[in-house]
């Protein structure tokens, strides 16, 4: 993101440099000086008195303003495309009536095939696994009767994982469903970071939910990058590593990391830029639920 500070600067001393440029053209090719009074009354005269003047002397001046027209545009580009986005999206996202009698079913059929510990909601303790075989076959055995009662928008790991990223400058979002996957984390940051994290969920279901947001990211928001960054708190121990998702052991390996990765500060001249761009991740966070 430019500062507004850097555009200024940017423009005067484009226009600066398209004034010098002009001057020097005139004084060469016409042996007229722009910065002389003298001239300016001269030419003054001879328009008087109707006297021919080079259609040249009259373009140089046009093509002078066009040039300083298109420099301050490409300046100013970013900015620009972010204002006519934002229309655009809006206009996508119509469709809410359909969604309120089919998916539903769905998608929480899906939500519940998502591995996650059953842990008290009112005071959420680190899971320990097991240390003998019988006792993870007794486990795997009755996963799927606690997976039921326990979906993911209701782990009790959400609100550690919230405050870890808000306590390190990220604005978390609503968690969307997408393609099926939804995550326990959707958070925001400075500079067009996101971050999507889930707990003991599916590898290849996230990563292909992510192929989906990025889609829709390139698909809305061409010439502006969005940054995805997703995790698995893997508290199962069923990954190793992975190129694309950072695979955290505990809650608090996850901390560890957030505290040294932050998210960038917003000064008062990124303020109007980040929240176009949180608006921006509203829309799209609307928009998904219907695709």
């Amino acid at each position: 993101m430019k500062n507004k500070l850097e555009h200024i600067l940017l423009s005067i001393l484009l226009g600066l440099s398209v004034l010098l440029g002009l001057s020097f053209w005139l004084n060469t090719i016409f042996n007229f000086n722009m910065f002389c009074k003298g001239h300016w009354d001269e030419f003054a005269k001879l328009q008087a008195s109707q006297t021919p003047i080079s259609i040249g002397f009259y373009l140089s001046f046009i093509v002078a303003v066009l040039i300083f027209v298109f420099g301050i545009y490409f300046i100013y580009r970013q900015i620009i495309i972010q204002h006519i986005h934002r229309p655009k999206n809006a206009v996508v996202i119509v469709p809410q009536q359909k969604i309120a009698n089919e998916p539903v079913k769905e998608t929480k059929e899906e939500e519940t095939t998502i591995n996650q510990p059953v842990i008290s909601a009112s005071r959420p303790p680190r899971l320990n696994l097991p240390n003998n075989m019988a006792q993870i076959v007794a486990q795997k055995h009755t996963e799927p009767e606690r997976q039921k009662k326990l979906a993911p928008s209701e782990n009790p790991y959400n609100p550690i994982i919230s405050e870890v990223f808000s306590n390190n400058g990220y604005i978390v979002k609503p968690n969307p469903t997408i393609s099926g996957f939804t995550p326990n984390l959707f958070a925001i940051g400075n500079n067009e970071i996101i971050w999507v994290g889930g707990v003991d969920c599916d590898i290849d279901k996230m990563t292909n939910a992510l192929e989906k947001l990025n889609s829709v990211f390139k698909e809305t928001l061409e010439d502006i990058p969005i940054h995805i960054n997703a995790f698995i708190l893997d508290t199962m121990g069923r990954y190793n590593n992975n190129d694309n998702i950072h695979i955290f052991k505990s809650i608090d390996e996850l901390k560890a990391f957030i505290d040294e990765h932050p998210a960038d500060k917003i000064s008062e001249d990124d303020r109007e830029s980040f929240d176009s761009y949180s608006e921006y991740i509203d829309t799209i966070i609307q928009y998904i639920k219907n695709i």
